[in-house]
């Protein structure tokens, strides 16, 4: 699962963590990368551990954005064993076109243990503004190298955009069509799920689960994946069990 929480915000303005695990309790997925997760004054993972303990999920987090009256970041919850973590920086303009909505962008990268083997999920959140977003693209091409990977998040760019077309050249996307936001009655698909690897899906879209249409600003996109097994280890397989 991929989520937008908008730090818990809901359409209603109230900041409510249990509409958001009851979302997410709903679908009962092995890993939630969430987006605008919030933090507090000195940085510290607030509503990424609030969530993990509500869900018995590990948590992972890095922070973003830290203004006095808006503070959130990326997390990456958990139930598969975590290998190993890497905070990726994505170029934006700075300080000067923060007023135009330029924001500090980031990457959270984690290993993950999957049937055996390793997987890389990759965590992200681009931004608002279209000009930053083919480098932030770039950037992230440069930690894409894994054979199994799965990359996640808010990419604010529909499939029909250039942003989006570069990413399914060395991905393939797991959620064709997916109205995320708004919430309530969704228009635009910003939230996408991108792989690579010996994964098939067996389903996938956005998810109305729980209170979903009130939790928050977006809905969460979801994909469930198994892994392929190869005409090679099927044969394997059956001479072992002969």
């Amino acid at each position: 699962m991929s989520y937008n929480i908008h730090s818990g915000r809901g359409g209603d303005e109230h900041v409510d963590l249990g509409r958001i695990a009851a979302v997410i309790a709903s679908f009962d997925p092995d890993v939630v990368l969430l987006q605008e997760c919030g933090h507090g004054p000195s940085g510290s993972p607030e509503q990424a551990d609030d969530l993990g303990a509500r869900l018995s999920m590990e948590a992972r987090y890095v922070p973003c954005l830290d203004r006095k009256d808006t503070r959130y970041g990326l997390a990456t919850l958990t139930r598969l064993p975590i290998l190993d973590t890497q905070v990726v920086p994505l170029p934006h303009r700075g300080r000067f076109w923060c007023a135009l909505g330029s924001e500090p962008r980031r990457a959270l990268v984690t290993q993950l243990g999957f049937c055996g083997a390793a997987i890389q999920v990759v965590n992200t959140h681009l931004s608002t503004i279209r000009g930053e977003q083919p480098s932030q693209v770039m950037a992230l091409g440069e930690v894409l190298d894994a054979p199994e990977l799965i990359l996640a998040g808010d990419f604010n760019c529909t499939p029909r955009s250039k942003t989006y077309r570069r990413l399914c050249d060395p991905l393939s996307a797991a959620v064709p069509r997916a109205r995320t936001w708004p919430a309530l009655m969704p228009v635009f698909h910003f939230d996408h799920i991108f792989f690579r690897g010996r994964l098939d899906v067996t389903h996938a879209g956005a998810w109305l689960g729980g209170p979903a249409r009130i939790a928050s600003d977006h809905l969460p996109v979801v994909a469930a994946f198994e892994e392929r097994i190869t005409a090679q280890a099927a044969r394997v397989a059956a001479e072992a069990s002969a």
